[in-house]
């Protein structure tokens, strides 16, 4: 079954407002439940499916990453300047660019696994 690029595009488009949503809520706000979880662990869970969902729409890989890596600066540059409670930290940016990379890989095994869902 083929997806027409233009789902691929809204999943995208709709990941990455979620997560620039879910990482610019003041932490306060939080859901105690994503409290317990690890914050590395968590950047890199919400960033795979980011590049996985940009490259099914046709994103070549290095675009992918550099969008990722670009992305994931923005979002620690507003928690360091938004007054939110949150903190900016290399670390999740090397997180993030974690999670990218294994969305790279998801991508390129979901073009293999389901050759014919994307165009």
């Amino acid at each position: 079954m083929r997806i027409p690029p233009t789902a691929w595009r809204l999943l995208a488009i709709g990941w990455t407002i979620t997560m620039l949503i879910g990482c610019l809520t003041p932490h306060d706000q939080i859901p105690s439940e994503l409290n317990t979880w690890n914050d590395k662990s968590l950047h890199v869970l919400i960033f795979a499916p980011f590049t996985l969902l940009w490259m099914l729409t046709g994103l070549r890989m290095g675009y992918a990453l550099v969008a990722g890596l670009l992305f994931g600066i923005l979002i620690e540059a507003l928690q360091y300047a938004l007054p939110i409670n949150r903190s900016a930290d290399w670390k999740d940016v090397v997180a993030d660019c974690v999670g990218a990379a294994l969305g790279v890989g998801l991508a390129i095994f979901w073009q293999r696994l389901f050759p014919d869902s994307i165009s």
